[in-house]
């Protein structure tokens, strides 16, 4: 499947040219990439509705919550890229720290490097269609550079910093906690589970963890849950009570404290009004 885990050494990219529409919401440990090729995309992250048009570029960072409604445009069409830790290496982490969930570069922008990204998603597009040998390596270069051009934007006043081989691991480890994170959220998970699947003691775990993502394990998979709830709140009849064990509370007191705290209203105020 396409948004499957792509950290193998076998396909350390995913990329496709496609009409895209009606894809549930969905988070995952990688960086998506959406670059109108045709029409218009529509997206909603965290619910709320976007649309992108044709020469405008969709970033969505790892882990936030997007999902992909019917698409009404039969002409639409896009190039889609997925990677992941293997690729980016110790880049991620730009990625994983954006402060920004997503980022649009906007068709009519005449900054230079965004005329240059432009041309490299166009050309990677073409080169999609052709199954020469070599192509492999040519879609491969020029997703580095793409890659290079955002975390300019990304990271612009930042200065880069050099990272060693060892810093490159801890960071391919950090994606194990992640996807336990995505998949596992209903289990009750401990920093301690997330810390042994790493390979890491506790505290060298967190500060790791960190020091990667910007927020702690709690705090990440919390919000994770609360995803999952809103959807619940809203899509079903379900109590509140019956959704907090769903997606991993043990007591429902718990669960309301930290849907207010991340949400700023209570589950029942969001089951009203899901736009508050």
């Amino acid at each position: 499947m396409f948004y499957q885990n792509i950290l193998t050494e076998i396909s350390p990219y995913h990329i496709r040219v496609a009409r895209i529409g009606g894809f549930g919401e969905h988070r995952h440990a990688d960086v998506e990439i959406h670059y109108c090729l045709k029409g218009s995309l529509n997206v909603l992250i965290h619910k709320k509705a976007r649309t992108i048009k044709e020469g405008e570029l969709l970033l969505i960072s790892p882990m936030v919550a997007h999902s992909f409604p019917p698409n009404e445009d039969s002409d639409s069409l896009c190039l889609t890229i997925v990677v992941g830790v293997s690729f980016l290496k110790k880049y991620f982490s730009y990625f994983s720290q954006a402060k920004n969930e997503f980022y649009v570069v906007k068709s009519d922008e005449e900054e230079q490097i965004h005329k240059k990204l432009r041309y490299l998603l166009d050309e990677t597009a073409d080169l999609c269609s052709h199954t020469e040998s070599a192509n492999d390596l040519m879609i491969r270069g020029n997703l580095y550079k793409v890659c290079a051009y955002l975390v300019d934007m990304i990271a612009a006043p930042r200065e880069m910093q050099k990272t060693g081989n060892k810093e490159i691991a801890k960071v391919a480890s950090i994606e194990k906690a992640l996807e336990m994170i995505y998949y596992d959220y209903a289990k009750p998970l401990t920093v301690e589970d997330a810390a042994a699947a790493t390979g890491y003691g506790k505290s060298n775990f967190c500060k790791i963890f960190k020091g990667i993502t910007g927020d702690t394990f709690h705090n990440v998979l919390n919000k994770q849950r609360v995803e999952s709830a809103c959807g619940l709140l809203s899509e079903t009849d379900l109590s509140v009570a019956q959704i907090a064990t769903q997606v991993g509370f043990g007591e429902t007191k718990t669960f309301c404290r930290v849907f207010k705290a991340v949400t700023s209203v209570t589950p029942g105020q969001y089951r009203i009004n899901p736009k508050l």
